[in-house]
């Protein structure tokens, strides 16, 4: 599997957020613009794996900042989200590497290294079991990112 990380993505705001719900915003890559709009504000960094793109966005919130990683088919709809982020805990994306064919990491938040992998299939996840600490994932029971800490 080829990865590699994409200068040619934007970002534009598609909703402002409030108090009740995060701003959002449309992903362009490669002059496409996706049509459901993503959870965050900031693009952090694009990764193509094969045919897919790996969006990580946050949301720009001093103090209490979250980090959206967004897996998009090649027609740039979702397949799969997750988030990482917790009340009253910020994080600072960054080191982010591409570490082997599938495999990513990146820094955040905690004294860790998150690595994030795209599964060839998606996977059953049970929410309160199958994941670490400050990371939650959209709604069903399949999902093709794999998450974890790394200490």
């Amino acid at each position: 599997m080829q990865q590699c990380i994409r200068e040619d993505a934007s970002l534009a705001l598609a909703r402002e957020g409030n108090d009740q719900e995060l701003a959002t915003s449309f992903a362009t890559i490669a002059g496409r613009t996706c049509e459901e709009p993503l959870e965050g504000t900031v693009l952090e960094a694009c990764i193509q794996h094969d045919n897919r793109y790996l969006l990580f966005l946050t949301d720009d919130i001093p103090f209490e900042d979250s980090l959206h990683i967004h897996l998009l088919d090649e027609d740039l709809n979702r397949i799969d989200t997750v988030t990482l982020g917790a009340p009253y805990t910020t994080g600072h994306f960054r080191n982010l590497k591409c570490e082997d064919s599938s495999g990513i990491t990146f820094e955040f938040f905690g004294d860790c290294v998150w690595e994030i992998v795209v599964l060839p299939k998606k996977r059953l996840r049970l929410a309160f079991v199958s994941g670490p600490k400050g990371v939650s994932w959209q709604k069903g029971w399949f999902h093709a990112l794999e998450l974890r800490a790394r200490k």
